[in-house]
């Protein structure tokens, strides 16, 4: 099939320097692993938040949603990663850090669930800072 019809059917014009017409880039699937996690996450901190104020009253829920703001400010960044900029990755690096932080302070009080908090922090800052996520965050907005 000719070049020139080959692109035919599709709503791009062909460009010589292509061999497929320019679209949207797709999400990569670190980004879609970024945004899972931080929907688990909010769901557990969700969850355990009902079961301390359930248990132990209103000011077990406050050390609860106190200890959880990072990964609160994870999931609103993880709304946003479909039509959001660069800035999201990097306040979502920065609550991904402090998760990091947030959880070396609770095993360092002797709270084991904080190796979790710990190594979700970890993880979610290294697939944040993949160059290809970068590139995705940086793409121009329709």
């Amino acid at each position: 099939m000719p070049a020139d019809q080959q692109f035919q059917n599709t709503p791009y014009p062909p460009n010589p320097h292509q061999s497929h017409p320019a679209g949207p880039l797709p999400m990569p699937g670190s980004v879609r692993v970024v945004r899972v996690l931080a929907y688990v996450a909010a769901g557990l901190v969700g969850l355990s938040t009902v079961v301390a104020g359930a248990a132990s009253g209103p000011e077990a829920v406050g050390a609860a949603l106190g200890s959880s703001l990072p990964v609160i400010g994870l999931f609103v960044c993880a709304l946003r990663f479909a039509s959001a900029g660069p800035w999201t990755r990097t306040i979502a690096i920065v609550c991904a850090s402090s998760m990091i932080l947030f959880g070396l302070g609770a095993l360092g009080r002797g709270i084991p669930s904080g190796i979790v908090e710990l190594v979700l922090g970890i993880v979610l800052v290294v697939l944040l800072s993949q160059a290809q996520v970068g590139k995705w965050f940086r793409r121009p907005q329709n």
